[in-house]
């Protein structure tokens, strides 16, 4: 098997990551692995793109949920194996696919040898005014899109909280915006005709969790060829009781002020320009967003029995 890896260098883990990767491929009695490290300027699309081009046959992102979205559009529809070794803090990705950070040895295995199974991947485009102007290119995103307050809380999550505590700085920036204004919306899903809403915020799902176990779609699957798509219409306080219990209990029920349908695109046009999140990754305040699914586009490496294959 012919492995190539695109590493976050930062990550504190990367230089074991690193070493690890390369016994497990001695191991296997495989070609040693060709170990490429991202920058700033080129966060591991172009590096996987370049390794598929290479005749790579298996790459493997080895970084935070940014690295690992990047690498995944990288090797998107090409059939090119696609492993994961989390290395960021919140992992949400790697984490719904039951690909644990912990142990770093297992991990690093579990990506060279784990079951393959075919799973979707979701791209957002977007432009700066409503109906005019460029979209922008296909942006991945792997676990869930947003567009709206929840955005927003990502915007301005305070940079010395994320050092200190991680994905739970996210949390302090949402309760400080859970009595944000909702804003208008049109919303257009598939082929149904425009529809006019108030909301917090709008998500796109293709998987369902984020940490502490909050389950945000309990009904996602992430290969099914579609996105959930979550409405929330929060219009007071008090709706957000509900909103904590279905995500803390899982509840399969709608919760009043959450609208939920499945998809396989929407767009989103905001009375007044929000912000865009991908993976918990901010982009800046936008006039239509479009996010999409493309079906089963990943060849992915993960334990056994996590999805059906």
């Amino acid at each position: 098997m012919r492995v190539t890896a695109v590493l976050n260098p930062i990550k504190p883990q990367a230089r074991e990551a690193r070493t690890e990767l390369q016994t497990a491929c001695s191991e296997a009695d495989w070609p040693a692995p060709v170990i490429v490290e991202t920058t700033i300027d080129r966060p591991g699309g172009p590096q996987a793109q370049e390794a598929v081009e290479d005749g790579a046959e298996l790459v493997i992102a080895m970084g935070g949920d940014g690295t690992v979205r990047e690498v995944a559009h990288g090797v998107a529809g090409t059939g090119v194996q696609f492993g994961v070794v989390p290395l960021g803090t919140a992992n949400l990705f790697a984490r719904n696919m039951g690909i644990l950070p912990n142990r770093l040895g297992v991990t690093v295995r579990m990506a060279l040898h784990g079951m393959l199974a075919r799973v979707d991947l979701g791209l957002a485009t977007f432009r700066e005014f409503a109906g005019v102007g460029p979209w922008s290119g296909d942006l991945p995103f792997l676990v869930m899109a947003g567009i709206g307050q929840d955005a927003r809380t990502v915007v301005e999550t305070r940079d010395g909280l994320k050092g200190r505590l991680g994905w739970l700085a996210y949390m302090e920036s949402g309760a400080r915006h859970m009595l944000s204004s909702s804003i208008r919306m049109r919303v257009s899903t598939d082929d149904a005709a425009p529809e006019e809403i108030t909301a917090w915020t709008v998500l796109a799902g293709n998987c369902g969790r984020i940490p502490a176990g909050i389950e945000v779609f309990p009904d996602a699957v992430v290969d099914d060829g579609q996105l959930d798509i979550l409405q929330a219409r929060i219009d007071s306080p008090l709706r957000w009781v509900g909103v904590a219990a279905q995500g803390l209990f899982k509840l399969r029920n709608n919760v009043s002020g959450l609208h939920y349908h499945p998809a396989a695109e929407v767009t989103v046009i905001p009375e007044v320009a929000v912000p865009i999140q991908l993976d918990g990754d901010a982009y800046l305040p936008v006039g239509e967003a479009r996010f999409r699914v493309w079906p089963r586009a990943l060849l992915l490496r993960l334990p056994p029995g996590r999805i059906r294959s």
